[in-house]
């Protein structure tokens, strides 16, 4: 709703800060003083605050006597009394007369009076131009029009020197216009005219664009300061109010809105008495705002008219180093249709074509001329929310630039603001100079195809051989007796640098699959290695008591193991793979059966692991036993493993959308994809975090196609790139420098 009273401004201002689902902490009485400044500084500073008004007065014999009164006690004497005190009491009387109109308090400078006569020169039947007109009238052709106006102006600057301008006083705050007149030679009954600027009325502002802004930002600051009170006021939960930032943000929306007021909207130092006293010459202005809002207007038009329209598309910071602030790493996903002036008419300007041994080398450049009233209304605005963006207010360097003749990019690579140099006291235009734009990987996403596909075969390209099948791994359980329930890790050791050995003594039967082994998995915490668990690979059979458990090499000490056998009833002691199955990106889980009269507690328990079986693609290599359970009979238990994450593979990727990896996390654009051979051409992999590649077997989705697939190989060299001959260097590096031995550049 468009505010139309003090309420509705309010009502407004609250809601852009949150109400009514935030609480804002202001009081009424401090909501009413932040309409009273806006309003005082709209009406005071502000262009649109004001208006231009001729005030009629007609003169009364009350003001004829207080403007001739002489003696100490006439009509509207002032007294004022001085006392000065040294050896002696000195007293003065200072007597002043009141000859001043009291205006309305809405008046705020007052420019001129009418004169209270007329010219001979310059009006009446003998003034000059009615004397040259009567004379000359039927001899028009012997007229010199330029010699009239010269004559004419002339006379009148004669006329200016006999004839003073009247002289007035006003001040603002005192609502009084003195005229230091001779009120003797007035007569009751005549009018003066008032050349003056009045306050327009306050029922009329309240839905101005600044108004709202400014009186948005004036009570933001005030609830910072109000919540600033609380600092370290500890909420449920470990929150922290937070003033201070609501307090700066409004600052800074004040002081944006301030600096805005002063170059756009001020209104211009002009000489009327009562706001400014003027160093230049009153009569002759450098620029009002309304020719410079003329002159504005025009360029706006001329570009719409001999312009282009071209897209303007900002660059959005996604990394950026720290220490030395570079940019690391950048997008441009917003567009702005513009138009701009082409100032290099007769084609491109730069070094143009350039042959050099990596190939042809493009180095054209086109200077553009866009109106800095259109770019601060209708871009500006926007970037401004974008937090990506540092700077909002003007065009940048590094944004680009779409120039739709050629269906080319530039690079904006320097912004001129003062050319032309401030005509009538300000600046209209920005001239953009471009080169085309090089691509270095940066993400480009503007939706418009038209762009987005000028880079689609440039910059670093990785492929994902995907596949869209999948297929379940199968498992047979094998029972015995006598054999290792569990193993227990009494101490995880320390110091390991890689895999120890875990040897467990032999079965008394002596039978080579009775007797049980396993292997150790290690992790690291704090910096240092110890043993996570053991799990057996075989439980073994007929042991009559518990084996020893040996744990060596690795590189750690201390660590050392125990475990519990069973010899009353049978167990799973080995689990062998029947189909390794196809597609696994992350381990899946092995269910198997209870014994038929055991509980829940009775359950084996086994731990699948999987791994490239030689064919690129992720399967089950083995399953682990952790727990053999107790109570199996000699019906063999079922062995459930879960199915891969993809069975068939769905959807179509999309150009430039992102994909994740499900299990890597993860992410890259799409640049192409071939269906037919389940090759997924991506780049900018990684971008804006750590991760920099994806794992075999994973699942790739598509976050907006929602097409997903399981990888195959991801092959992380750039194939695309014929100038690319790094692996070349790389080999003949090696046949010339040999580092298997020493450092062939010295020792340390």
């Amino acid at each position: 709703m468009k505010p139309s009273n003090r309420g509705q401004l309010i009502n407004y201002g609250l809601r852009q800060l949150g109400a009514p689902v935030l609480e804002i902490n202001l009081d009424d009485d401090q909501l009413h003083d932040a309409v009273d400044d806006t309003v005082q500084i709209y009406q005071e500073r502000h262009y649109n605050g004001i208006e231009r008004m001729y005030l009629k007065y007609k003169i009364t014999q009350d003001d004829i006597d207080r403007g001739t009164a002489k003696s100490t006690d006439g009509v509207g004497i002032v007294t004022t009394t001085g006392i000065q005190t040294s050896n002696v009491t000195v007293t003065s009387n200072f007597y002043e007369t009141s000859n001043f109109l009291a205006v309305p308090d809405s008046i705020l400078g007052v420019n001129k009076i009418f004169k209270f006569d007329s010219s001979s020169i310059s009006g009446g039947m003998f003034s000059i131009k009615y004397q040259l007109f009567l004379n000359d009238l039927y001899y028009f052709n012997s007229v010199n029009l330029l010699q009239f106006a010269m004559t004419k102006t002339y006379l009148e600057d004669i006329d200016h020197l006999l004839t003073t301008e009247k002289q007035i006083r006003f001040n603002q705050r005192q609502d009084r216009l003195y005229l230091d007149i001779d009120w003797g030679s007035e007569t009751v009954g005549n009018f003066i005219v008032i050349d003056c600027f009045r306050a327009i009325d306050t029922e009329q502002i309240y839905n101005d664009p600044f108004v709202k802004r400014y009186f948005t930002a004036l009570i933001k600051k005030q609830w910072g300061a109000n919540l600033l009170k609380f600092r370290g006021t500890k909420l449920p939960g470990g929150l922290e109010l937070n003033g201070r930032e609501i307090y700066d943000e409004g600052v800074k929306e004040l002081s944006e809105l301030r600096d805005r007021m002063m170059m756009d909207y001020e209104t211009p130092p002009l000489d009327f008495i009562g706001w400014w006293i003027m160093a230049l010459n009153p009569y002759f202005q450098q620029g009002s705002q309304g020719e410079q809002r003329l002159v504005q207007d025009l360029i706006n038009e001329h570009l719409r008219i001999y312009g282009i329209e071209v897209t303007y598309i900002p660059r959005k910071f996604v990394n950026q180093a720290t220490i030395i602030e570079e940019v690391t790493a950048s997008k441009f996903d917003d567009n702005f249709s513009v138009e701009m002036y082409v100032n290099s008419y007769d084609g491109y300007s730069g070094a143009g074509d350039v042959l050099t041994k990596f190939g042809m080398s493009l180095r054209d450049e086109v200077e553009l001329t866009v109106s800095k009233e259109r770019f601060e209304e209708f871009i500006a605005p926007f970037m401004v929310a974008s937090e990506d963006i540092d700077l909002a207010s003007r065009p940048r360097e590094g944004d680009l630039v779409f120039f739709p003749l050629g269906q080319r990019l530039f690079e904006i690579k320097f912004v001129e603001h003062e050319d032309p140099f401030y005509q009538l006291g300000k600046t209209y235009v920005y001239k953009l100079k471009c080169e085309l734009f090089e691509y270095e990987d940066e993400v480009i996403d503007t939706s418009l195809d038209i762009i987005d596909t000028q880079v689609q075969d440039e910059g670093y390209i990785t492929t994902l051989k995907l596949v869209g099948v999948g297929r379940t791994a199968l498992a047979t359980p094998i029972l015995g007796s006598g054999y290792i329930r569990e193993i227990f890790l009494n101490n995880d050791g320390s110091g390991f640098t890689g895999t120890p050995t875990v040897a467990i003594s032999t079965s008394p039967s002596g039978l080579p699959l009775d007797n049980a082994t396993a292997v150790a998995f290690t992790t690291e915490r704090a910096g240092v290695r110890s043993l996570e668990k053991i799990l057996l690979t075989n439980a073994g059979a007929n042991y009559t008591s518990p084996p020893i458990i040996t744990i060596s090499g690795g590189g750690g000490t201390g660590a050392a193991a125990t475990c519990s056998i069973n010899t009353a009833s049978n167990g799973v002691v080995r689990i062998l793979m029947t189909d390794n199955g196809l597609g696994f990106g992350t381990a899946p889980t092995v269910t198997i059966d209870a014994p038929a009269a055991g509980v829940a507690s009775d359950r084996a328990i086994g731990i699948a692991s999987i791994g490239d079986a030689g064919s690129g693609f992720n399967r089950v290599n083995s399953i682990f036993i952790q727990n053999a359970g107790i109570g199996y009979t000699s019906a063999l238990p079922t062995v459930t493993i879960s199915d891969p994450e993809t069975i068939s593979g769905i959807g179509t990727y999309h150009f430039n959308e992102i994909v994740q990896g499900m299990r890597s996390g993860a992410q890259a654009r799409v640049k192409s994809w071939d269906a037919d051979t389940g090759i997924l051409s991506i780049s900018n992999v990684g971008i804006g975090t750590t991760i920099s590649g994806f794992f075999a077997g994973e699942d790739i989705k598509g976050l907006t196609s929602e097409a997903l697939y399981s990888v195959s190989v991801y092959d992380n060299e750039n194939r695309t790139d014929k100038y690319n001959e790094g692996d070349i260097f790389e080999s003949e590096a090696d046949a010339i420098l040999d580092f298997t031995e020493s450092n062939p550049f010295g020792t340390f």
